[in-house]
């Protein structure tokens, strides 16, 4: 007979991470701790009521993944803010374990241990893994499931590998809708790890990640006669990073102050008109929804083509705060970290990243298998130098941090363990 023993070291991964994850699920409160929970919940309402997706307004700022997440959820556990907690930790914990299986395939079972751990315990990742207010955590598992298939297709050159990972990035545009700009780059990487068909794999692959889009952007343009491939707050998100107040004041300015009535700024102020003229129209719903947007997108390219050098200036800022240890979370409650949030966060991210940077050099060498990853961090970073940065935007990268200080630890270890190499050797 064969032997079914499930490995040691991935169980006990996944249950390290489960157990740390599911303790912040317990301690966090009864209720919803960040405010992007009410958009999703209202949309995963109207499915669980059998009432489908429901109107644009609902949809625009939303993401269908996780309103089917937290729908489900409600559909089998009734509507427990508790239950859908625990059930983003399992995700959170399963995304540790593809972690594992990632970096084993890339560098081997002495790295593989140290990055379990390192992704199992991480703050960062422990807190947004219990949480169903963003869909980071969902997204976090898909991405890393697509680049596991990847890397399958890269030494199997299996046709099923290859239509696996093109779907799971498809759902992961879904859910994250930054990644439409990863197409290209991922596509590239297909063709160029192709050992024979190169454009048919290439093609064969846009096609399979086109399958969720497609279907969803269908069912967009049946409802709202447009076609929207996954939501329509672009413009909106774009004019709110790029404008007179965010240049002089920063986030909060934008944020904060308009969503409180203060609307003295500039930003405040033409937002404000904007919406009363909207509301004064004779337009529907959903041609308000896209008016909006197409009024968004041209007050925040006319700031870019009037102030072009305080826009590069304001993209220089974004990618600082982008990659900053210190939270830039304007909320403060309890359920958000409390005074401890910005100590641990420093703490933790910050050798992190030295170790990252180290881990990055250390495998210089094997930047042909690594190239989907630099582009994934590529188009993280250009698209958040121009849009409002946040930290759990930089999540799913701190994930290939984790990953890539752990090859900095191994060696590290080794060093100590014998003196006869230079540390930053290539692999």
């Amino acid at each position: 007979m064969g032997d079914y023993r499930v490995p040691r070291v991935p169980l006990f991964i996944f249950l390290l991470a489960l157990v740390a994850r599911v303790a912040v699920a317990v301690w966090l409160p009864a209720h919803i701790v960040w405010s992007d929970g009410e958009r999703y919940e209202r949309v995963a309402l109207s499915l669980y009521h059998g009432n489908g997706f429901g109107s644009l307004y609902l949809n625009s700022y939303s993401v269908p993944t996780q309103a089917l997440l937290i729908a489900g959820v409600y559909e089998v556990f009734g509507q427990s803010y508790l239950a859908l907690r625990i059930v983003c930790a399992v995700l959170g914990a399963l995304s540790c374990l593809v972690g594992y299986l990632i970096t084993r395939r890339l560098f081997g079972e002495s790295i593989a241990r140290p990055a379990g751990l390192l992704l199992a315990l991480y703050p960062y990742l422990v807190y947004v893994s219990a949480l169903f207010e963003y869909p980071q955590v969902l997204f976090i598992l898909i991405a890393a499931l697509f680049f596991l298939f990847l890397l399958r297709f890269q030494s199997s050159q299996r046709t099923v590998d290859l239509v696996i990972a093109g779907v799971l990035l498809g759902i992961a545009i879904l859910t994250v809708p930054t990644v439409l700009l990863f197409v290209p780059v991922a596509a590239v990487c297909v063709w160029l790890t192709s050992k024979g068909g190169r454009w048919v794999r290439a093609i064969l692959f846009v096609a399979a990640l086109a399958i969720p889009v497609g279907s969803w952007a269908l069912r967009n343009y049946a409802a709202y006669d447009h076609l929207i491939l996954v939501n329509e707050a672009g413009g909106i998100n774009f004019w709110m990073a790029n404008n007179d107040t965010y240049y002089e004041s920063g986030k909060a300015g934008v944020v904060v102050e308009c969503s409180v009535g203060e609307n003295k700024s500039k930003f405040c102020t033409e937002w404000l008109e904007v919406d009363m003229r909207m509301l004064n129209s004779n337009l529907t719903e959903a041609q308000v929804r896209l008016e909006w947007e197409r009024v968004a997108w041209q007050k925040g390219l006319q700031f870019v083509k009037d102030s072009p050098l305080r826009f590069l200036k304001l993209s220089a800022r974004r990618f600082i705060s982008f990659w900053s240890p210190i939270p830039d979370a304007l909320t403060t409650n309890p359920g958000s970290g409390g005074a401890a949030r910005d100590l641990i966060a420093a703490l933790t991210y910050t050798p992190i990243l030295i170790l990252a940077i180290a881990g990055l050099w250390l495998t210089r060498s094997e930047w042909q298998r690594l190239l989907p990853i630099y582009g994934y961090f590529l188009v993280f970073m250009a698209v958040y130098s121009i849009y409002l940065p946040a930290t759990r935007y930089r999540l799913p990268l701190d994930f290939f941090l984790l990953i890539f200080a752990a090859v900095a630890l191994d060696r590290l270890w080794s060093r100590l363990r014998t003196t006869s190499q230079p540390i930053f050797a290539q692999q």
